[in-house]
């Protein structure tokens, strides 16, 4: 079985859509799948879209999360949910379409533990470009990632990669700095890339500047850093609905 993980953040105009491309290319492609929606406090009407989707369909996990704890988190929290042999996370844009899901599946059957989603093309602001050389470099320098490996939010994993990951305490997490602790057998396959239909990215230069500093203080071994540590709950859960 398949288990999708999608982090939900004021997604109303595309979850639906999300979904029934998801459940779509499931079913042609004959695959057992379950659906995990994580709203990360969205302040749109994504949650009550969820709570629709779920009355629809059988193969659906709905968790609202009880304030905002970030995209990562909320992928930790739906990755536990999950009884999967396999494990997708696909953001909510449909940046990456789910039908590529299988394009990830054939890879990782190579004998990858992890394989990521590469864009053909990316249209990014300069300060992604940047941005990416500077995760680039701190990636392979403190976590040794190898350098022929791209990481993006688009991936499927075995189990057994996800059975160590869900077991972190670490008050924050960045998924795939994890994934580099547990496992270098990592493959990456090029997908189509999609301009967003609806809004725009959440990232900005403050946002990538305070991943650089999380990763220094949560993940490397640097102890200077280790004070900084917080002891945190990863987040919070106010109601999950689960598949039935």
């Amino acid at each position: 079985m398949i288990s999708i993980i999608i982090p939900v953040y004021n997604s109303e105009k595309t979850i639906s859509l999300v979904c029934e491309k998801i459940i779509k290319t499931m079913i042609n492609s004959n695959m057992d799948y379950e659906i995990i929606l994580v709203d990360d406090y969205s302040i749109d009407s994504s949650y009550e879209i969820m709570k629709d989707l779920y009355k629809k369909h059988n193969h659906m996990t709905c968790i609202k999360l009880k304030q905002n704890c970030g995209q990562q988190n909320a992928l930790l929290c739906g990755l536990r949910y999950g009884h999967g042999d396999y494990y997708v996370t696909i953001d909510d844009d449909l940046q990456n379409m789910p039908k590529d899901i299988m394009i990830l599946f054939n890879e990782l059957k190579q004998g990858y533990d992890v394989v990521y989603g590469i864009p053909d093309s990316t249209v990014h602001k300069d300060y992604r470009g940047i941005g990416t050389m500077l995760k680039e470099f701190m990636f392979s320098t403190i976590l040794h990632k190898p350098k022929n490996i791209k990481l993006t939010s688009f991936r499927i994993m075995k189990k057994s990669i996800v059975q160590m990951i869900i077991r972190e305490k670490l008050s924050y997490i960045y998924l795939s700095a994890s994934i580099l602790k547990y496992t270098k057998n990592i493959g990456n396959v090029h997908v189509p890339y999609y301009n967003r239909i609806y809004g725009k990215s959440n990232y900005n230069f403050r946002k990538l500047y305070k991943l650089f500093i999380n990763i220094l203080i949560y993940y490397s071994n640097i102890h200077l850093f280790n004070k900084r540590k917080k002891n945190t709950p990863q987040y919070v859960i106010e109601e999950v609905l689960k598949a039935h």
